[in-house]
């Protein structure tokens, strides 16, 4: 039996609403209009930044590159996200 290559693996993703708060995660892909996709990509909401939830409660709070960002959770739908591993210590 062969073990599958790295490429092969399925990657796990979710929208950015239902990431891990704490958790860094990549941008994956960005699914809303063409206005919201370049307000979010003009504040670094881009496929391949990083990005962290602090707090989810009447929006969702996101750091982006030190930058606290506050989302609806509509808009926050739309942004599908890869989290990243933890550390291990």
């Amino acid at each position: 039996m062969t073990t599958p290559s790295s490429r092969e693996l399925p990657v796990c993703t979710c929208p950015l609403v239902d990431s891990e708060t704490g958790r860094q995660a990549t941008v994956v892909a960005i699914a809303c209009g063409d206005h919201d996709a370049c307000r979010l990509r003009a504040m670094g909401v881009y496929e391949g930044a990083t990005v962290s939830v602090i707090g989810k409660r009447h929006c969702l709070l996101v750091d982006v590159r030190g930058t606290r960002l506050a989302l609806g959770a509509d808009l926050a739908e739309g942004i599908t996200v890869r989290p990243q591993e933890r550390p291990k210590h």
